[in-house]
Order: structure tokens, then C-alpha cells, then sequence
């Protein structure tokens, strides 16, 4: 089988991150093709995936309306493979009418899989593949078409004795790309606050993520991020900016714990890998994180958009923390693994292909 999958994001985040991941789990057992471009198109390069260079980005949605488009070369390289797998919604106008099985796989409410826009995205795929229960659940497609595949990783953390952390020195990681979406000011707001009230506890906080150069508003709410800890300095609160980190293992073993804050998470790659790595993580209570932290040993769910609400959850994480148990964590990560993402992957590629 050869299987073909696409993606209009050149920047690496969680989703591409997976993608490259899926693309090297899928590649054991069948021929795979990248459609790509951009850092990410240079990262599968370097892992050795089988890749196109490919520009796919730009908006090619007027609300449910589609800017349909049949660039003639790419089309006739796509007559080629057995099923074409979109990892992105604007690769869909470039796929109307193209006589091989189509797959969609959807991450989130930004992309209306739902009303009019799922009508005409009918009529473009055969199968839509949603993230989480809360993406699957907002979809409006039939059930013979939806399927729910929660995305997986690949990293594995050193099985080691249960850890014990000094309360009164702790070390935070947050890690994803800059966004208001993924809620790195709520976490800031917290431990400002955190910092006034508990003079007794010295925290040092780690972003670990990237800014899009290509959209304004990310670099200005990154730009909003540094002028607060510029202004409010505590002394018993740093704060550092590590940037884009390809290898995110050394800030998974050397914090305390893994800080989620977002504002809405379609799924959260980073809760698994942190507990992929026995690390207890604090994420909001909606979206993929639902799935993911089904006991309270594993990690601690907070009410989303709420500082005070994720406050008191960091605050219960460190003085209850001996109720945490990284072996649990690392036995749910099991339940998110790429092996598994790649297995169900295939079983809809073999179900398109005999529709």
C-alpha cells in the first residue's frame, strides 16, 4: 500500500510533531510520501522519511465554501498512491474529484467540522479522523465516516525510583509554541501570585516553545510574555525563555512537574509525553486532556482560563505530591503510543481501500 499524507504547516509543532512521528511508525510496514514544506519538510528529511517538497499553505476557506483548485502535477503524483491523507483542512480544496480514497484527519473547533463546512467536506473525503472524544463529539459527519484516533508518541522516559521533589525549591516546565491559545500568560499570572503570597517557595519557571514569525499576533503576545517578567521581578520567582527545543527530554527530566495552561487543547502531546516520561502534569479540564488524565494520581485538571483555579492546582501538586505515582503516569502514556496511532491508522487505510 502507498499511502500519501499532506500537511499545509511549515512550523513544528505538537500536530507536526506527531505527523513526522506517524509518518516514521507507518513507514515499517507500508510505503509513506510527505507533502511538505518549511522546517518541517527539513525535519523529515533529516529522519529520513520520504518526502515532497510542497507548498500547501494559504486559506482556502470562505466559511463553508471552499476555494477548489487542481494543480495539474501534483494531482496526476497523487493518481498514484492508494489512499491521500490530509493532515490539514486547506490540503482539501487541492483533493475535490480526485478518484482515490480521501482521509481528513480534524484537530480542533477552528476548523468547523461541523454545519455547512462538514457538508461540502463530505463530499471531498471518505473518512474524517478526529484527535479526542471533545473534536470527535463536534463533528458532523456519519459514523460509517468518523473515526477517533487520539495521536501517539514515541518517547519513552528512564524507569527509576519514585521521586521526591524539595517543596520549597521547585522547578515548572511549559512547553509549546507562543500563543494566547495555549495560555502562557494564565501560567505567569499564577505564579506572580504565587510568588507575593508564598515567599517560602522559590520557583523557577522554564517556556519552552517558539514563536511564529508569520503571524503578528503570536510574536506581540510573546512580546506581552517578556515585558511583565521584565517588570515584575521577584526573587523568588525566574523565568526563562529557552526558545524552540527539537529535544525536549532534558526539561521532562529535570522538572518537578509539566505545566499544560491552555486555553483549549485539542488533545496535548506534551500531557503524554510528560507522562511518557513520569512526570505528573497539571492540564486544563477540557478538550484532549479529558482523555488523557483519567485518575488523580497521574496528574490534576484545572478549571480552563481560571489563574486562580491553576494557582491552587500547582499549589495541591506540590504539597500533595507523594500521591503521584510516575509508574501510573508512564502506564497510561503506554495507552497513547505511536505504535498504537500507526494500527489503527492502517485498519481505515485498508477500509477506505476496500469501500
Amino acid at each position: 500500500m502507498r499511502v500519501a499524507l499532506m500537511t499545509e504547516y511549515h512550523h513544528i509543532g505538537g500536530g507536526e510533531s506527531n505527523l513526522l512521528n506517524l509518518c516514521e511508525e507507518l513507514s515499517k510496514s507500508i510505503e509513506i510520501v510527505l507533502f511538505c514544506d518549511g522546517a518541517v519538510y527539513q525535519k523529515a528529511s533529516e529522519l529520513g522519511i520520504a518526502c515532497r517538497k510542497s507548498d500547501l499553505s494559504g486559506k482556502k476557506w470562505l466559511r463553508f465554501i471552499p476555494f477548489l483548485s487542481f494543480p495539474a502535477d501534483l494531482r496526476k503524483e497523487l493518481k498514484n498512491f492508494d489512499v491521500v491523507h490530509s493532515y490539514s483542512l486547506n490540503v482539501l480544496s487541492r483533493l475535490a474529484f480526485l478518484g482515490r480514497p480521501v482521509i481528513w484527519t480534524t484537530h480542533g473547533f477552528w476548523e468547523r467540522p461541523f454545519g455547512l463546512r462538514a457538508k461540502i467536506i463530505n463530499l471531498i473525503v471518505d473518512k474524517v479522523v478526529a484527535v479526542s472524544t471533545d473534536v470527535h463529539d463536534i463533528c458532523r459527519f456519519s459514523s460509517d465516516k468518523l473515526s477517533k484516533i487520539f495521536l501517539g508518541t514515541k518517547m519513552k522516559g528512564t524507569q527509576g525510583q519514585k521521586r521526591k521533589i524539595d517543596p520549597r525549591n521547585i522547578t515548572i516546565s511549559c512547553i509549546g509554541r507562543f500563543q494566547r491559545i495555549k495560555g502562557q500568560d494564565l501560567l505567569l499570572s499564577a505564579l506572580i501570585d504565587m510568588a507575593k503570597e508564598r515567599r517560602d517557595i522559590n520557583m523557577k519557571l522554564h517556556f519552552v516553545g517558539g514563536v511564529n514569525s508569520d503571524k503578528k499576533e503570536d510574536i506581540d503576545f510573546h512580546g506581552e510574555l517578556l515585558s511583565i517578567v521584565q517588570t515584575e521581578k521577584y526573587e523568588n520567582l525566574e523565568v526563562v525563555f529557552d526558545g524552540f527545543q527539537a529535544d525536549i527530554s532534558s526539561f521532562l527530566t529535570e522538572s518537578d512537574f509539566i505545566v499544560v495552561p491552555s486555553r483549549y487543547e485539542s488533545f496535548s502531546m506534551v500531557a503524554i509525553e510528560a507522562l511518557a516520561y513520569g512526570k505528573a502534569v497539571i492540564c486544563p479540564n477540557i478538550g484532549g486532556p479529558k482523555d488523557i488524565i483519567n485518575a488523580e494520581n497521574i496528574g490534576i485538571l484545572f478549571t480552563p482560563e481560571d489563574s486562580t483555579a491553576l494557582k491552587k492546582s500547582i499549589l495541591e501538586m506540590i504539597e500533595n505530591f507523594e500521591m503521584f505515582d510516575p509508574e501510573q503516569a508512564r502506564i497510561r502514556a503506554e495507552d497513547f503510543s505511536i505504535v498504537r496511532q500507526a494500527r489503527e491508522h492502517l485498519t481505515i487505510y485498508q477500509e477506505a481501500c476496500n469501500e
